[in-house]
């Protein structure tokens, strides 16, 4: 198995290690939908992300980075389900709050942006942006919050569509890598921007650790999934709300974390303790 940028855990390890080129990413990809963004500075706000590997069982890692006027959250979306993405904006929301509880002005708190990488097929729209407006008059009631969806599938589709044209990749390579599966990968030659982050994934393969931090999390993936597809056969039988309770009642029996099983069931923690 041969592990892409479409996966999580590659993606933070290649990005953000390097602030360099987490630099050039953001840049890049934010250029799709502003073309005067642009940064000085950039931090990286969780403390875990610091670390040499992030070899961290049974545990997504949020990534929040600051540059200059800005707090963005990037998110490797394979499952884009109603659950995730109110986790996604919950996330987002939480880390606005906290900064106004940093007694700042509200006229200076800083925008909030989320990219969410999603794989949803050719046939849905490539960049869609998501903000805070009146529904009748288009008017932005506040720009504090924006949500930026971009869905690999189509830019792979249009790049395969146009014969791999250089002019495509050129414009949207940032976007095309992170849906790029081996062969298109190993097969990059191009600047040491691109050469980096390639090499940075083939390094990551041949780690046996890191390839076993994935057999371990494929593992959980694959009991989450029985789980659900248990839970929707039971639900059938026994009415929708009764066939979460088993599902959620076999992830107690497996020592499932009760976040994972509100996420997975759309159960309360109260029902699930309750169990």
């Amino acid at each position: 198995m041969y592990y892409t940028l479409k996966y999580d855990q590659v993606f933070k390890n290649v990005f953000y290690r390097d602030k360099n080129l987490l630099k050039i990413f953001l840049t890049n990809i934010m250029h799709h939908v502003d073309s005067s963004f642009k940064i000085e500075t950039l931090d990286i706000r969780n403390s875990e992300l610091t670390k040499d590997r992030l070899y961290i069982k049974n545990k997504i890692i949020d990534i929040l980075v600051k540059t200059n006027d800005k707090v963005i959250n990037i998110e490797i979306n394979s499952d884009y389900s109603i659950n995730i993405k109110n986790r996604n904006f919950l996330y987002l929301c939480s880390a606005l709050v906290s900064d106004t509880d940093k007694d700042v002005s509200y006229k200076t708190i800083d925008q909030h942006i989320q990219i969410n990488f999603i794989f949803q097929g050719k046939n849905k729209k490539g960049i869609s942006i998501y903000e805070y407006r009146d529904i009748n008059d288009r008017k932005i009631l506040t720009d504090m919050i924006k949500t930026i969806d971009i869905n690999v599938d189509y830019f792979i589709y249009e790049w395969y569509n146009k014969n791999k044209s250089k002019e495509y990749y050129n414009k949207y390579k940032d976007i095309l890598i992170v849906g790029m599966e081996k062969e298109d990968l190993l097969n990059i030659k191009d600047d040491d921007y691109m050469d980096k982050i390639v090499n940075d994934i083939d390094s990551l393969n041949k780690d046996n650790k890191f390839h076993q931090l994935f057999t371990d999390e494929e593992d959980r993936i694959k009991l989450r999934n029985g789980y659900i597809e248990e839970g929707i056969e039971q639900g059938i039988e026994q009415g929708i709300e009764q066939g979460k309770l088993e599902a959620a009642k076999k992830m107690l029996e497996k020592n499932y974390p009760i976040d994972d099983i509100i996420e997975i069931t759309g159960l309360t923690k109260e029902q699930i303790e309750s169990i």
